[in-house]
Parts: structure tokens; C-alpha cells; sequence
């Protein structure tokens, strides 16, 4: 599914170049805890997130996420804006909140891929 059709599906604001809306998505992963993100989140997953800040942006770049969706009215703040410009991520933003977006998402075929990593231990 495009994030185009997301964007449509769950009613957002575009805060990015529409041209970055070609995306095509397979998987989300929705989190407020940036550390679950970096531990299980499958590269290039569609983050969707309550939490606004510096950080979401830079665990998406770490990540190669393929955008952020803010859920509960949230807006990306203009440092944000600023900061995303150049890393090619698309940012939008819904009034749903994180369970209405992810049943959503799910009911039109969406999944979760979580990554295996390996621990310390290497297991």
C-alpha cells in the first residue's frame, strides 16, 4: 500500500514534499518508546508514534523508517520540520489515536513485522 492511501485511510496532514507519499509501505510498527523501535522495529516499517520530538526523528534515520505518522491531533513542531528536510521522511499527522490508526491500518491489510536480533548472549 502506497502512503498515499494511508495519508487518505487515516485522514492526515502531509507536513513533507507530497512527492515522498510514493512510498510504498508492508509494514508499521506504533510505539511511544523509541528504544522499542530501535530493538525490534523492521527497517523501513511506517512509525506510528504519540511522541513528538528530536528524537523520533533521528530513530527514524537510524532506522531507515519509511515515515512517521503523529496520532492524537499531534504536530510536528518547526525545528522538526527543519531537521526532516534533508533526510527524505515523510511526516504526517492524524487526529485518530494509536489504536483506532492501527486497526485501521490492520483491517485494510497492513502488518507488524518485528526484527530478530540477536541478544548479548547471541541468542
Amino acid at each position: 500500500m502506497q502512503l498515499k492511501e494511508i495519508k487518505e485511510i487515516l485522514n492526515c496532514t502531509n507536513h513533507t514534499d507530497d512527492g515522498l507519499l510514493e512510498k510504498e509501505i508492508s509494514y508499521c510498527y506504533a510505539t511511544d518508546m523509541m528504544s522499542d523501535v530501535l530493538k525490534s522495529c523492521k527497517t523501513g516499517s511506517l512509525l506510528i508514534t504519540g511522541l513528538v520530538n528530536q528524537q523520533v526523528i533521528q530513530v527514524a534515520e537510524i532506522m531507515d523508517l519509511s515515515g512517521i505518522i503523529f496520532v492524537s491531533g499531534k504536530k510536528p513542531s518547526e525545528e522538526m520540520l527543519k531537521g526532516i528536510e534533508s533526510k527524505n521522511i515523510p511526516l504526517l499527522s492524524t487526529d485518530l489515536h494509536m489504536f483506532e490508526a492501527c486497526g485501521i491500518l490492520y483491517s485494510k491489510g497492513l502488518k507488524q513485522e518485528v526484527a530478530e536480533r540477536k541478544n548479548e548472549n547471541g541468542k
